[in-house]
């Protein structure tokens, strides 16, 4: 990776204050990025309130397209990581507040970096866009969504690149499958058994039987930036995962492995989420042979990461 190609150049990431995106902005500074950051207005930014006065923040809803418009032609930013979305949380099913923020807040965007000197967009899709399917998941297969999140962002990601394509923006959308690391959001299941142990709680499971591809969230970030820095690419979509899948029994038992505790998980205490996906597997070969990505961290070193900054930053759960 080129170490100086974001240097003092004009970045803007919507979600910055999400997960994922929190990452991103740490990495970005670090890379010397002139960072702009659009974010609705009461949103929470405990997960890098130590930078702020390092960022320019954006209060703006980003399906008000005038309000869109406006910053980014102000901004005219050269790369945008595009990570705002609504429900990533499972029990978040507005339809309404989906489409707002997934479909016309992505078409807002593009619409508005139509003129600019953007040079690459790199779009936040999702493994949820393929649906409950039993096998091999490609970049090819058609949509088969089972909820409204998965059904909006297969929405905004066919209308992105549509967009994009017509208008000589650079655009690549990438596809997590399991996502963790630091700064997970409660419900997270890796959050969740985490955090019951440290506060001395009841780790309460289902049968964790379903089966995940976990990969480590700076291995995620890893791709984003990677995608961007590449030239020869400009209309792609990418699964990114580690290409393993174990049941999540697997994944909890690891964490237990690393901490010291004497709890043990209870599974089956929990039911089962409605449209789950049970076999969720990517074909990684795409992203593996265009842009020569692979996981930097093992699954096992980045839990490692992971349960250190827990220990460390448990104040601010």
């Amino acid at each position: 990776m080129d170490e100086n190609i974001f240097k003092n150049k004009k970045i803007l990431i919507t979600g910055g204050y999400g997960f994922i995106g929190s990452h991103l902005v740490r990495r970005m500074l670090n890379k010397g990025a002139n960072l702009f950051i659009i974010e609705r207005k009461n949103s929470n930014p405990w997960r890098i309130k130590d930078i702020l006065n390092k960022i320019s923040i954006i209060e703006a809803d980003i399906s008000n397209s005038s309000e869109v418009n406006n910053y980014i032609k102000n901004i005219d930013p050269e790369y945008v990581f595009h990570l705002a979305a609504y429900g990533v949380d499972s029990s978040k099913k507005e339809y309404i507040a989906a489409t707002n923020t997934n479909i016309i807040g992505t078409v807002n965007l593009l619409n508005s970096l139509k003129n600019t000197q953007c040079k690459k967009l790199i779009n936040m899709g999702s493994c949820a866009e393929y649906g409950n399917r039993k096998e091999l998941m490609y970049e090819t297969m058609y949509p088969l969504p089972v909820s409204i999140y998965g059904s909006t962002k297969a929405c905004s990601t066919i209308l992105a690149h549509q967009i994009a394509r017509e208008n000589n923006i650079g655009i690549v959308t990438l596809r997590p499958f399991g996502v963790f690391g630091e700064g997970e959001a409660p419900h997270k299941v890796f959050c969740h058994v985490i955090l019951s142990i440290l506060q001395n709680k009841d780790v309460k499971l289902t049968h964790c039987e379903q089966y995940r591809d976990y990969c480590y969230v700076e291995n995620i970030v890893d791709g984003m930036i990677i995608a961007a820095e590449n030239n020869s690419i400009s209309n792609n979509i990418f699964n990114i995962a580690s290409g393993n899948i174990h049941p999540l029994k697997y994944y909890i038992n690891l964490i237990f492995k690393n901490i010291e505790t004497d709890k043990k998980p209870l599974y089956g205490t929990i039911p089962y989420r409605e449209n789950e996906m049970w076999t969720p597997k990517a074909n990684i070969d795409n992203i593996q042979s265009v842009l020569h990505w692979k996981p930097r961290i093992n699954l096992e070193d980045g839990i490692i990461k992971t349960i250190d900054w827990y220990k460390k930053n448990i104040k601010l759960y």
